[in-house]
Order: structure tokens, then C-alpha cells, then sequence
């Protein structure tokens, strides 16, 4: 069986996409459907797992994971959390002391202006209830929004605010999270799909972590560029 080495580096995007259950790998010449062992390599070690190719041109390939193991998608979902210096970790402990007991009043003025570490803090300590004022502070960040945008239990109306972002839209990471939400209406899904690259359009159709209607509609969206 063919081994193909993927060298994750500082990647997360690229970890994330594994997390999700596929990856696009650049340079594989693999052959459509050729089944082959995936190697990934990261922060000292190697994982290794089943996969299959379900898309190539001439730039690589894209790659399925096949019955991977909840374990090894464990360790895959670690990989795509980049580690937080210490520095970072006991100035947010230090922070979490300070905005500990807010008001709702503060909550919303401190979400709406602070900076990102106290954002940081203030999403662990108060949750749903900093995120559209998060979403509407003009710092925010990509990270952020993204994992906002990973939340089961974020409200539709916000839902709405990420998928009328251009910006935010452009960002691999921030549509990735959208398709994935179990809330996205037909109308945001097929806004999202179709700012996906041919690649990653592919792989949305395979994608086991979407739902059926985001495969369904990456499916319909491929047959009408290949008319």
C-alpha cells in the first residue's frame, strides 16, 4: 500500500481539516480511489491512519479518512488546538481574577471593546452571552469567529451575522465551521459552498462531519461546473 507523509508543521488549518475527516495533500500523485496509508507528522510524532483518495488533479490530492479510529481522531482533534505559550496561559489566569463577577452591562461593553485575551476570558467565564458582542468587536479575531461559529448552540440571528461577512467568508477556517454547524439554513450553506475552491468543494461533498444537506449541495454544486 502506498504511504503518504503529510508534515503538519504549524498547520492548524491543515489539522483541523483531518480533524473533520479529510485533507487536501499537495504534490500526491496518487490515482482516484487509490487507498493508502496517511502519515502525519507534528509537534514530535507520527499518526497513522486509513485513507483513501477521493480527489486529484495536478496540484495533489484529496484525501478520506477510512474507518479511523475514535482514538486517532482524538489525537488529530489535539493537534489542531495550538498550544498556548505559558506567558499567554498566566496572563489569562490572571485576567480570569479580575473579570470574574461582571455585570451583564459589563459583560457586553468589555466583549464589545477588549482585547483579545480578555475576550479569551470572558467567552470561557460568560459564554453565549459575549458572543455577538465578540462578533461585533471590530478587533475580533479569525480564530475567534471561527470557533463562535463551531458553537451547537449559537443562535441563528448570529449565524446570519458570520455568513453576511465578506471578510470573514474568505477565511478557510470560518467556512469550514460554518458547513459544519448542524443550524446552517440552505440558503447559507449554498453561500458558503460556493466560495470553496474546486479542492475543497470535493471534499465537502465526502465530508462525514457535514451534514447531508452540505454534501448534498457540494454534490449539486459540482455538477453544475462540470456542464
Amino acid at each position: 500500500m502506498d504511504r503518504v507523509v503529510l508534515d503538519l508543521a504549524d498547520d492548524h488549518q491543515l489539522a483541523r481539516d483531518l480533524a473533520a475527516g479529510g485533507v487536501f495533500v499537495p504534490g500526491c500523485a496518487l490515482a482516484l480511489l487509490a487507498d493508502c496509508e496517511l502519515v502525519v507528522r507534528a509537534n514530535g510524532e507520527e499518526i497513522a491512519c486509513a485513507a483513501r483518495v477521493v480527489f486529484a488533479n495536478e496540484a495533489g490530492a484529496g484525501l478520506e479518512l477510512v474507518a479511523c479510529p475514535p482514538e486517532i481522531k482524538e489525537r488529530l482533534a489535539k493537534l489542531a488546538e495550538p498550544e498556548e505559550p505559558e506567558e499567554t496561559k498566566k496572563l489569562a489566569r490572571n485576567i480570569h481574577e479580575r473579570l470574574r463577577g461582571l455585570t451583564l452591562v459589563q459583560q457586553i461593553k468589555l466583549a464589545s471593546h477588549g482585547e483579545v485575551t480578555e475576550r479569551m476570558v470572558l467567552e470561557r467565564i460568560y459564554g453565549k452571552t459575549v458572543w455577538e458582542p465578540i462578533l461585533r468587536n471590530p478587533r475580533v479575531t479569525a480564530p475567534e469567529v471561527a470557533r463562535i461559529a463551531r458553537m451547537g448552540a449559537l443562535p441563528r440571528p448570529m449565524l446570519e451575522l458570520i455568513c453576511t461577512n465578506g471578510a470573514w467568508l474568505q477565511l478557510p477556517e470560518v467556512r469550514r465551521a460554518l458547513l459544519a454547524h448542524p443550524r446552517l439554513a440552505a440558503d447559507q450553506i449554498l453561500r458558503v459552498l460556493r466560495l470553496l475552491p474546486k479542492h475543497e468543494l470535493k471534499l465537502a461533498s465526502i465530508q462525514t462531519s457535514y451534514s447531508q444537506a452540505v454534501r448534498t449541495a457540494a454534490k449539486r454544486l459540482i455538477r453544475e461546473q462540470e456542464q
